[in-house]
């Protein structure tokens, strides 16, 4: 047995929670993005936006806790979470040097960090 099937649980459950912390940006959007980004939202719809963002990645951070629990969910599960954070990954990244000293560098960092050990579990199986 490789090293992530021994620790698969623990890396869902952590890296489930750390996803589910943008449960803020749904409940506080203005905050969140001035934070993340550095920059303000202008219009309703853009709040509407960033609340859908942060209630959706919420979700796929209480998939990643589920799948946890029952691995019969994890392939379907840690396909999603990898498309997500490289689609996030990405966006950041394509952005150049906007977002190198703003959280919004880091988290893609880790959502990298995250994809690399999902891919892990997945072809340890």
């Amino acid at each position: 047995m490789s090293w992530t099937d021994h620790s698969i649980f623990w890396i869902l459950i952590v890296c489930g929670i750390a996803t589910c912390s943008m449960l803020v940006q749904a409940i506080a959007p203005r905050f969140a993005v001035r934070f993340i980004f550095g920059e303000d939202i202008a219009s309703a719809s853009g709040l509407l936006m960033a609340r859908s963002w942060g209630a959706m990645v919420f979700v796929s951070g209480l998939l990643l806790i589920a799948a946890a629990y029952h691995p019969e969910f994890r392939l379907p599960v840690l396909l999603n979470a990898i498309a997500g954070k490289i689609g996030f990954t990405l966006l950041v990244f394509a952005s150049g040097r906007r977002y190198l000293a703003r959280p919004a560098f880091a988290m893609a960092l880790a959502d990298l960090v995250m994809v690399a050990l999902f891919i892990c579990c997945l072809t340890a199986r």
